[in-house]
């Protein structure tokens, strides 16, 4: 069995096995030519280290090392971290938060659909609760200005308003 040898000489490489050295805290030259790492395979080539290995070629300026990025613990799973509320512009008040939603302007057939279709998924008995909550028998004798609470009301027990 013949066995053979290939070497094979890349020019550069010192430079940057230093740069990759010195990146991963290692710092200088003479930690390349230490001892090979122990994840070096058996026979894996090893590039010569120039003389001055330490520094960067000529000409070519490093960044500073900047420390890493601090990372906020991990939420126990299920939580939503808090979040700040989105900044103001300058000269202007928050407008106040409002405690339901906007009223807005439904017709007494929206409603009645909505109704109809709880009664029809079998929740029957939560539209005649609703009804009784508001004090009457049938849907036609709600007051206009409460239809807004009416459809929130239905909205709660499932219908699509």
């Amino acid at each position: 069995m013949n066995e053979f040898s290939i070497n094979i000489k890349v020019e550069g490489l010192a430079e940057l096995a230093a740069a990759i050295n010195r990146l991963a805290g290692q710092g200088s030259a003479a930690a390349v030519q230490g001892a090979a790492p122990a994840s070096r395979t058996p026979g894996m080539y090893a590039p010569p280290v120039a003389a001055g290995a330490g520094q960067p070629p000529a000409g070519i300026q490093q960044p500073p090392l900047q420390a890493p990025p601090q990372v906020p613990p991990a939420m126990p799973q299920g939580q939503v971290p808090p979040q700040a509320p989105p900044a103001m512009p300058q000269g202007q008040a928050p407008s106040p938060v409002p405690s339901a939603p906007p009223v807005q302007g439904y017709a007494l057939e929206q409603l009645q659909v909505a109704a109809a279709g709880l009664m029809s998924s079998g929740r029957g008995q939560q539209v005649m609760g609703i009804l009784q909550r508001f004090g009457i028998q049938a849907m036609t004798e709600l007051p206009k200005e409460r239809y807004g609470e009416f459809a929130m009301a239905l909205r709660e027990a499932g219908a699509q308003v």
